[in-house]
């Protein structure tokens, strides 16, 4: 029994280089990471978060970042409350809340997300993402960031309906 549990922890899954520990990336990397960010509209402080350092290693090999936010979270699942990122790639959305000794990453596909909402109060923002595993709501003070992120989502969720609807379509 022993021998099938060591050959189950040596199996190798796309999951997996989340609880390993990791190499420091690549200079070259990380600034192209920064620059992908900052055209979306992250601002310089952004650049100095844990989570910026961090989303390198999350990101596949041809993933782009399409929109962030960066702000304080609360999550309805569990009621948690804390500074994180909310990261729409190409391909899916990602939730990295990192700091020293604790990490949390949630990779969620846009098949699951059920809608996104955005409200500006003054200088605040608050982004909600609705999904299946509960609401994502971040506090932020960039508002462009927060639009752009809110729109590329909302553009995504779209396509995912209307190519569903066309598969039902096609139906005799």
């Amino acid at each position: 029994m022993a021998h099938v549990v060591n050959e189950f922890a040596n199996l190798t899954t796309p999951q997996t280089h989340h609880f390993k520990p990791t190499k420091p990336v690549s200079k070259e990397l990380l600034q192209q990471v920064k620059a992908s960010l900052r055209r979306r509209g992250a601002v310089a402080y952004d650049m100095w978060l844990p989570e910026t350092h961090y989303l390198p290693h999350l990101l596949h090999k041809g993933e782009n970042i399409m929109g962030s936010v960066f702000g304080r979270y609360s999550l309805t699942r569990d009621n948690s409350v804390g500074r994180a990122a909310l990261v729409a790639t190409d391909q899916r959305v990602l939730f990295l809340n990192k700091k020293p000794l604790f990490m949390q990453v949630d990779e969620l596909s846009f098949s699951i997300i059920g809608g996104v909402t955005f409200t500006s109060v003054l200088i605040m923002g608050f982004v909600t993402l609705h999904t299946r595993l509960g609401d994502f709501k971040l506090r932020t003070f960039n508002l462009k960031n927060a639009a752009n992120f809110v729109d590329y989502v909302e553009t995504k969720c779209l396509q995912q309906i209307s190519e569903s609807s066309d598969k039902l379509d096609i139906v005799n």
